[in-house]
């Protein structure tokens, strides 16, 4: 890693933000300068980007190190995508560690800004797994800012459900942020305005709090399956094979034919979008040693009912069936299908480790 790109991000905080960098900041920066990144483990082809994206995501908000670094061989084996897998790290660092440790949020957008894809070059992969362990050996993670980010949009449209006394603070907190990282009157702020996009909008709220008390959430992560070189939470409503799968499940499948019964009792437009933020919320979503502000869970699941056009017992018994359908196997069933049919045996991985080209097949 060249010297001056090992500087400028020491003294990042003091020449952005105009303070001297937190002793977390300099010992993340010492870390990186001596880290050695593992042995390249697999590839995956280009196209089932978006599936290895979600799968790392994941990894890291269950704090499963070793899945992680597995999945950032498979990024370095598409040097092409650099950029977007940056983008996805920045997004990471906010969505799902936010609050719990806003330095080290920080410490990754700033390495994006620092380390650019394609004058990095091999080392991008250092850096990846170096973030990657930082992220996953965290006792707690957060997807408070997350859920600012939910809020947001529907502040500005006025799509609220019906209000409790707890929703003013958050409410007035979200907007005042907003114009604050607008108007921009410190440097922190501006970096933020200009740095948002990294972050898919999230990172103007790095450090944005709420008149509540934070608690820590142990629940129990679900278990998984691989299908198809990737842990079968991967296959979400945000990847094709997710999709179909989510799509199928609404159609009606064996085993499952409550989740067919619910949307005919009840009228959902893009009934397998809703099942597919009922699934996140009871399995993708889930973080090992989660922060919380239990009113902002609370109106970020009374919107998500609103905006189905469910009343909040009916939403919370979507999110029960889709669990039932997890647990008892019949969505990793579903998700097999169909990657079978996507898939087959034709799609191909690299076993770096050997150096040879394998068959992929589904386990």
């Amino acid at each position: 890693m060249p010297m001056t790109q090992t500087q400028e991000l020491l003294h990042y905080p003091s020449s952005h933000w105009g303070f001297d960098s937190p002793d977390r900041w300099t010992v993340l920066c010492a870390g990186l300068g001596d880290y050695v990144a593992p042995p390249r483990e697999f590839a995956l082809r280009k196209e089932r980007k978006w599936e290895l994206v979600s799968a790392f995501q994941k990894s890291i908000r269950r704090g499963d190190k070793v899945m992680a670094l597995r999945l950032a061989s498979a990024m370095d084996s598409v040097p092409e995508e650099y950029a977007y897998f940056w983008r996805r790290l920045c997004v990471i660092a906010c969505e799902d560690v936010g609050p719990a440790d806003d330095v080290l949020a920080s410490f990754v957008v700033a390495c994006a800004t620092v380390f650019p894809p394609k004058k990095t070059g091999s080392e991008n992969y250092k850096v990846f797994c170096f973030l990657a362990e930082q992220m996953c050996d965290l006792v707690n993670r957060s997807r408070i800012y997350c859920s600012y980010g939910i809020i947001e949009p529907a502040i500005t449209s006025c799509q609220l459900p019906e209000l409790t006394p707890d929703d003013k603070p958050i409410l007035e907190a979200i907007a005042q942020r907003k114009a604050m990282v607008q108007g921009a009157e410190t440097s922190l702020r501006a970096w933020q305005s200009k740095n948002d996009w990294r972050a898919e909008g999230l990172l103007r709220f790095l450090d944005l709090t709420i008149p509540f008390q934070i608690l820590q959430v142990n629940t129990q992560m679900p278990l998984h399956k691989m299908l198809f070189d990737l842990p079968s939470y991967c296959y979400d409503m945000h990847t094709r094979v997710g999709l179909e799968m989510l799509r199928r499940l609404v159609r009606g499948v064996v085993g499952a034919e409550c989740i067919k019964e619910f949307f005919r009792h009840n009228k959902v437009e893009g009934a397998h979008r809703a099942l597919g933020e009922a699934l996140f919320f009871v399995e993708g979503g889930r973080i090992r040693g989660e922060l919380i502000y239990e009113p902002l869970c609370s109106l970020e699941q009374r919107l998500f009912a609103y905006q189905h056009g469910l009343p909040m017992d009916k939403w919370l018994h979507l999110r029960d069936l889709a669990e039932k359908a997890l647990r008892e196997g019949i969505i990793d069933q579903v998700r097999d299908e169909v990657l079978q049919r996507y898939y087959g045996q034709g799609i191909l991985q690299f076993d770096c480790q050997r150096g040879c080209v394998m068959g992929n097949a589904s386990n």
